[in-house]
C-alpha cells in the first residue's frame, strides 16, 4: 500500500537525478528497503513521502557520485594506457585479453567449447554446426548463448583484475 501510493512519486524525482532508468528503480527500491528498516519519527518530518523523498534523493546523489568516481577511474586508466606508445601497448593488451578468452574458452564443457569453436573460429553458422555435429539448432544457439553468457560474467571478474594489477605495475616500473 505504502509502495504503491509512493512509488511512481518518488521515480520521478529520481529520475531528475540519475539517467539511467534501471538506477532509478534500484534506488527507489533502496529507498523502501530503508524506510521499512528505519525508526521514522513523524515529529521530524512533515510526512511520509517528504521522508522518503530524503531517502531517494540521499541515496540518488550517492549513486551519482560512484557513478562520478567509476568513469574518472576508467579515464585516468584510458589517459594512463593512451601513452607514447599506444599501438605496441595496444597490441600488447590484445594479445593478452585475447590469451583471456581463449583460456576462459579451454574451461568449458567439451561439447560447448567444440560449439564456441566452430562458431567463432570456424565462422560456421548454427545449422552448419548442427549438421557437422548431428545436433539440433537450438541446442547450437543454447551452448553459444551459455558460452558467451560464461565468457562474460569470467572475463569481467578476470579483465578488470587484470587492468587494476597492469595498471599498477606500470606504475612501479
Amino acid at each position: 500500500m505504502l509502495y504503491d501510493a509512493h512509488w511512481e512519486r518518488l521515480f520521478r524525482y529520481v529520475v531528475r537525478i540519475l539517467p539511467d532508468e534501471d538506477d532509478v528503480a534500484d534506488v527507489v527500491q533502496e529507498t523502501f528497503i530503508l524506510f521499512w528498516e528505519s525508526d521514522f519519527d513523524a515529529r521530524e518530518f512533515n510526512s511520509v513521502e517528504a521522508y522518503l523523498l530524503v531517502i531517494a534523493r540521499n541515496l540518488a546523489f550517492k549513486r551519482f557520485r560512484e557513478q562520478l568516481k567509476r568513469t574518472q577511474f576508467e579515464q585516468r586508466l584510458m589517459d594512463h594506457f593512451g601513452g607514447g606508445n599506444s599501438d605496441m601497448l595496444m597490441d600488447i593488451h590484445t594479445k593478452e585479453l585475447s590469451q583471456l578468452i581463449d583460456a576462459e574458452v579451454d574451461k568449458l564443457p567439451e561439447r560447448m567449447r567444440e560449439v564456441f569453436t566452430l562458431s567463432r573460429k570456424e565462422h560456421l553458422s548454427y545449422k552448419e554446426i548442427a549438421e557437422r555435429l548431428n545436433i539440433s539448432d537450438e541446442t547450437v544457439k543454447k551452448q553459444i548463448s551459455k558460452s558467451l553468457r560464461h565468457l562474460r560474467l569470467k572475463l569481467n571478474e578476470e579483465y578488470i583484475t587484470y587492468l587494476i594489477i597492469l595498471a599498477i605495475s606500470d606504475n612501479f616500473c
